[in-house]
């Protein structure tokens, strides 16, 4: 079952309403150390809450990685606070926290309703029933239907203070997902319409929006976009830009986004090469079937500031064999001895 969307200029009716609904006693928030304040989300949970006798939970003591102890750690919270519903509010490392902790929760039996509140326009980690956690250092992507979270509330003010670095990482993750969802061999006709309409609100506005951080319309349109491509990768999942994207994180710091970026050229070029849709994908992208895909995504993800700077003393080979084989294995075409070699080669030279 898909979540309910809330998609609104005005949050603290939309919350406070439903808090009213549900008769909420206990609250557990799930949020950043600093975001949640600088992005006014804190201020609009507290207007919220205002004149309301809720108890609530704040839990904000994780890393910006994930790590599975501390999911553990929020799940001891939850166990002994025994919250109404758990509220998940921030990027895609809060997303993934709220939605690991209400998982584990579920093993546990406490079933428990979770709402998700993005503060970024990117991951579309509020629409999927996936999320990423560490465990021993390794990224590891969890599957399970109770991760998808039950209420959406979508409103673009809490992106408005994104700065542009923030931005292109989570914005150009968003287009990735819409892309690589479109190319999937998992892609049916209801993933292909939410990849269009992402393409269509991300694209172009990515681009000018880095530049001009405060132009809000723009804003409205990437966290649609974002949202329209996280419900597209909830069906088809994601591909081999993802599934590199892991160890260049891990070993080398990359934000996910900018890891997505690394090598997002070249399979651009690989997989749209003689895919029955590279007409139509280059048609929503505004390319003519004379441009090379693998150059104009180099000259894309370097016009946003998300540069490929090497390894930062890590080995290439060995990092390019760390690839999360459960995402690669969607990819349209095969990753042969011969296409790791040329992806090893490409990134040397660009």
């Amino acid at each position: 079952m898909n979540p309910i969307i809330d998609f609104t200029n005005d949050i603290v009716p939309i919350l406070r309403g439903r808090l009213v609904s549900m008769h909420a006693q206990y609250v557990f928030i799930v949020h950043g150390k600093h975001s949640y304040a600088q992005c006014g989300a804190a201020a609009a949970v507290n207007e919220a809450l205002q004149g309301l006798a809720i108890h609530v939970t704040d839990f904000e003591n994780f890393s910006s990685n994930p790590k599975d102890e501390e999911a553990q750690q929020g799940l001891s919270l939850v166990l002994q606070t025994k919250p109404d519903v758990i509220i998940g509010i921030g990027g895609g490392s809060v997303m993934d926290m709220a939605k690991m902790i209400r998982h584990y929760a579920a093993e546990q039996g406490y079933i428990v309703p979770l709402w998700a509140i993005p503060t970024t326009a990117g991951t579309g980690a509020e629409t999927t029933h996936f999320a990423v956690v560490y465990r021993d250092g390794k990224k590891c992507s969890v599957e399970a239907e109770d991760i998808l979270p039950d209420v959406v509330m979508l409103y673009p003010p809490f992106t408005y203070n994104n700065d542009a670095y923030l931005t292109a990482c989570t914005g150009f993750d968003a287009l990735a997902q819409a892309i690589e969802a479109y190319w999937n061999p998992n892609a049916t006709k209801e993933s292909d319409s939410y990849s269009l309409r992402a393409i269509a609100h991300i694209h172009s506005q990515l681009l000018t929006c880095v530049h001009n951080t405060d132009v809000h319309y723009l804003r409205d349109d990437l966290l649609y976009g974002a949202y329209c491509a996280g419900r597209a990768i909830n069906i088809t999942k994601t591909t081999a830009p993802h599934a590199f994207s892991y160890a260049f994180t891990t070993y080398c710091g990359y934000p996910h986004g900018h890891a997505v970026a690394i090598t997002f050229p070249y399979f651009a070029k690989l997989n749209m090469a003689s895919h029955p849709k590279n007409e139509e994908l280059r048609w929503w992208l505004g390319l003519s079937k004379e441009t090379d895909l693998q150059q104009y995504f180099l000259d894309y993800v370097k016009s946003i500031g998300l540069v490929y700077s090497g390894t930062r003393g890590q080995n290439l080979h060995t990092l390019l064999n760390r690839v999360n084989m459960e995402r690669l294995k969607n990819n349209p075409v095969e990753m042969t001895i011969e296409r790791m070699n040329e992806l090893e080669s490409f990134l040397k030279n660009n």
